[in-house]
């Protein structure tokens, strides 16, 4: 390829380059110093996508050069000592014979050099070194004794450079080889954690390692053509008919020394052929122990390859790796030869990546010295690859047909085995680079292009050959022989039309690739933009949830904060109003300040109801109810307010036929306050309000969740006040809107939004018709299941009303002061006994210090010191005697909303009160509870609180 002297300066350049790799290693060494070498370097820096990919082409490239090795051996012994291993049965594997004798030799060495590594220790590091010292000893003897000998001259080594290409290109063939020629000298990073020195001597390891190394081949190279055959005037010629020679002059280096040293040289040579054997298995083997040990410790393998055996080794990846080879010897040297053609991709993928990291932490660093070694071994790396990827493309043809498909396979089985990674990975390393599935698929399409191609050519090849074969055996038989310039001639021709269907398979498996390559390109950045997208939803989405529970956790806090003192405030009013003799000046101001309490009561139900729409949590909790009852309710709750006024004020539900239905009854109840309180709000003295509930139609006996049919009701609520500007009307049933010419009504603007909703989940429709100055009217349409109507309802609300407390004894767990004298002022009055408790674990106490029957209730505030309301309930539910486990539990809180009303359903509660206390609620309340005293069964949980 390069001559005597080109070849020189092409391994001295190759190395250093290679020095400049070795720079990027030692730096991430240092970074860096664990196991795994470019592995953790590329996991580390660039995640665990990239570390895979680079562990995967590193672990093929140590295992190949251990196996080029093992297999070598037969070779060593077939040049150097005969036949001696070729015995027993024999096969042919790609022209190469494969007897059993060299099998047996190529496993022994195999299994015995492996269980060197196991033992490990000093045995394997005095192995390495006594046969490191014979290989070099062995090139440097051989060297000196033919470079000194007179017969020897450097005339023979003209001409220094090839005859054919440029010097240059001669160089650079050479150059190229590096990857492969010196595929091991980083192997030292994957031992870094178990250096008993300084990461700082590694460059110095690996530039007396590569040094060595160059120094080796070129006296080798040298050896070649040092001693010509008398036939032959110059190495150029010598070399050319190597494949007419036989014996000693087919290998020049064994010609060489032969000649010069005798049967003495060839012992040498022996020796110096099986310590580069032994040093290759050994090294590389324990290289690739190291890099499953490192992969299995990041949990990628089983745990099971990165265990130590008593000698502080990884034995189990050695077995492993072992296991691995038993198969090898069977394929020939041929075949591993193909296999030993990957290398050089897989070392390249390997320098290519710790450069890189080297290059991108040096940049963070500021070290311009390792950026430029970085980028220089990243460009050195990509020309190494593609040289010997893309064949004719530079300059020679550099890998077998066979080598691609060993590529394509490796890089399908990592693909397979990346998945297999994916899946089971719960830590979310993988998958965070399509960067590597672009390299994956690029070798697995690129090499199976050129797969194609090559197998292609190769077809071509034998049909022109047999196509040539045939022609001249045509003209054989019709007394026609080619003279040897004829058929030099058309062997010329042959090649030349070879070479064509070559250049034009190469042609267009680029075009084809590069297409591959841009629609991969193109596919990839669309989903790369479809994972960010996703990415940018999903953190949205996160901070999205976290201000809703912040928001819902201020706003509950809020609720409970603002309810505690406005349960006081009415509360007060409530008693005060009850009192004797009081004057009424003092009676209107209380009127006043009730009415005020109410309102803002109104307003913050309005916030928070609104709250709680806008996040999604608003659900309704459909129950049996009586329409014409309800329609009542609301009736009396307005008719002071309207007679005050001076309103004319009706409610009208004689076109009802089926009244029971199932509803959210108190959903259906704030529908009716926000639209009956606006018309009272929005209409001037001397106006008219009118309510209207009608029947529009039925289906009974339709199957529904009673069983009785459904009915459609239309809801009218009328005034004659102000009415809306057209404007308004189109926007009213939008949150915060007001009317601005209302500006002096109070609102929160969100009254008709929360209706609208309300309605919506009632599967209704509203709409409103309005007229300034004449009035507005709003009209619901809505459908409702119908319910049967059972007697024991109307007994039940009967009874309630009518239940006499006397005598009835409660326990009142409350810690506000306020609180709990309000509550046993007005419970007190109704005729209810009270005991109290300041917390919720006095409550239990005295429950379960009591006698069954001695307290009938329990009233349980939820946010207590010591222990809160649901720890307390369920605590009691737990006691050991049942019937005190039994007795009705009532929460009394500020906690209002759904989830707070369910949360005490949860904890074994039998019903919820919520503060303010409405007193004719609180009242119908506990005589249901005390009527039906069975609690519902508490949540099961676990010691930790888990369902």
């Amino acid at each position: 390829l390069a001559g005597p002297l080109g070849t020189a300066l092409g391994i001295f350049f190759g190395v250093v380059l290679m020095l400049i790799i070795g720079v990027n290693y030692h730096y991430m060494m240092n970074r860096y110093p664990d196991a795994g070498g470019t592995f953790s370097y590329a996991k580390h820096v660039f995640g665990y996508d990239h570390g895979f990919l680079s562990a995967w082409f590193l672990f093929l490239v140590y295992i190949a050069i251990a196996w080029a090795n093992a297999t070598a051996l037969p070779l060593v012994f077939r040049n150097l000592m005969g036949g001696v291993f070729q015995f027993g049965f024999h096969y042919t594997v790609a022209g190469y014979d494969v007897y059993l004798g060299e099998i047996l030799l190529t496993l022994g060495a195999l299994e015995i050099f492996g269980l060197a590594c196991i033992r490990g220790g000093k045995f394997a590091i005095r192995i390495q070194i006594v046969m490191a010292y014979i290989l070099l000893g062995g090139i440097l003897i051989s060297g000196a004794t033919i470079f000194t000998n007179p017969a020897t001259s450097i005339s023979q080594m003209a001409p220094a450079f090839a005859p054919k290409g440029s010097r240059v290109g001669q160089i650079f063939a050479i150059v190229a080889l590096a990857p492969w020629a010196y595929a091991g000298f980083e192997s030292v990073s994957q031992s870094a954690g178990e250096f008993r020195f300084s990461t700082k001597k590694a460059l110095l390891i690996m530039g007396i390692a590569l040094t060595t190394a160059a120094a080796a081949y070129i006296v080798l190279a040298e050896l070649a053509v040092s001693v010509l055959p008398e036939d032959c005037a110059d190495w150029t010629e010598y070399l050319n008919s190597l494949g007419r020679r036989g014996g000693l002059e087919g290998l020049p280096t064994f010609h060489a020394i032969h000649n010069l040293m005798g049967g003495f040289g060839l012992n040498l040579l022996f020796f110096t052929l099986l310590g580069g054997v032994v040093t290759g298995m050994v090294g590389n083997t324990i290289a690739a122990s190291r890099l499953l040990y490192a992969v299995a410790e990041d949990g990628l393998l089983p745990s099971w390859f990165g265990r130590l055996n008593r000698w502080r080794v990884p034995g189990n990846a050695i077995a492993f790796i072992m296991l691995l080879s038993i198969p090898i010897p069977l394929f020939g040297r041929t075949a591993i030869g193909w296999i030993v053609d990957v290398n050089t991709i897989g070392a390249t993928i390997s320098y290519a990546y710790t450069s890189a990291v080297a290059f991108q932490s040096a940049r963070e660093e500021g070290n311009r010295l390792v950026q430029a070694t970085g980028l220089v071994g990243i460009v050195s790396s990509v020309l190494f690859f593609l040289y010997f990827l893309i064949p004719n493309f530079w300059s020679v043809s550099a890998l077998a047909t066979e080598s691609y498909m060993i590529i394509i396979i490796w890089s399908v089985v990592g693909f397979i085995f990346f998945r297999s990674l994916l899946v089971k990975d719960q830590a979310r390393r993988f998958g965070q680079s399509t960067a590597v599935w672009i390299v994956i698929l690029f070798l697995i399409f690129f090499t199976s292009t050129l797969w194609v191609r090559s197998a292609a050519q190769d077809t071509t090849a034998d049909v022109l050959g047999s196509l040539n074969e045939y022609n001249q055996e045509e003209l054989f038989s019709h007394g026609i022989e080619l003279k040897v310039q004829e058929r030099l001639e058309t062997s010329d021709f042959m090649q030349n039309q070879l070479n064509r269907v070559s250049e034009n398979l190469m042609e267009n498996s680029l075009v084809q690739m590069a297409l591959v390559m841009l629609t991969l390109f193109i596919m990839f950045d669309i989903y790369n933009l479809m994972k960010k997208r996703e990415k940018d939803m999903e953190v949205q989405k996160i901070e999205a949830e976290q201000s809703s529970r912040a928001k819902s956790t201020f706003l509950s806090n809020m609720s409970h904060d603002i309810r505690t003192p406005m349960n006081a405030i009415i509360g007060y009013v409530t008693l005060s109003k009850k009192e004797p003799d009081i004057p009424p000046k003092v009676s209107d101001y209380l009127t006043k300040i009730e009415a005020s309490g109410g309102h803002l009561l109104s307003l913050i139900n309005d916030v928070l109801e609104m709250s709680r729409i806008e996040s999604g949590k608003m659900e309704l909790e459909p129950a049996k109810a009586d329409l014409v009852k309800t329609l009542g309710e609301v009736r009396d709750l307005f008719a002071t307010q309207m007679e005050t006024k001076g309103l004319t004020y009706t409610v009208d539900t004689s076109g009802v036929i089926h009244k029971m239905v199932l509803c959210d009854a108190p959903r259906l109840n704030r529908v009716l306050l926000n639209l009956i309180s606006n018309a009272f709000k929005f209409t001037p003295a001397g106006g008219r309000v009118t309510v209207t509930l009608t029947e529009t139609g039925a289906t009974e006996g339709a199957e529904t969740i009673t069983g009785t049919g459904y009915g459609d009701y239309e809801l009218r609520v009328k005034d004659s006040g102000m009415g809306m500007s057209p404007e308004f009307a189109e926007h009213v049933f939008e949150a915060y809107e007001r009317e601005r010419r209302a500006s002096n009504i109070q609102g929160t603007g969100l009254g008709m939004a929360i209706t609208k909703t309300i309605v919506d989940l009632m599967g209704g429709d509203i709409r409103v018709e309005t007229q300034q100055g004449v009035g507005t009217e709003f009209i619901i349409n809505v459908q409702f299941p119908l319910a049967a109507e059972d007697e024991a309802d109307q007994a039940d609300a009967e009874s309630a009303a009518s239940m006499d407390f006397t005598g009835v004894r409660l326990l009142l767990a409350e810690d506000n002061a306020i609180n709990r004298e309000i509550a046993t002022l007005l419970l007190e009055e109704a005729g209810f006994v009270l005991d109290t408790a300041e917390n919720g674990k006095i409550a239990v106490e005295k429950v379960a210090a009591s006698r069954p029957g001695d307290y009938q209730c329990v009233l349980m505030d939820i946010q207590m010191p010591v222990m809160d309301g649901y720890e307390a309930a369920q605590a009691i539910r737990r006691l050991k005697n049942k019937e005190l486990a039994r007795i009705p539990i009532v929460a009394m809180t500020a906690n209002a909303f759904s989830e707070d009303i369910q949360a005490a359903k949860d904890a074994g509660m039998n019903s919820h009160i919520s503060k303010p206390i409405d007193v004719h609620k609180m009242m119908e309340t506990l005589a249901e509870v005390l009527r039906n005293p069975t609690p519902p069964p508490p949540k099961k949980t676990d010691e930790k609180g888990n369902e």
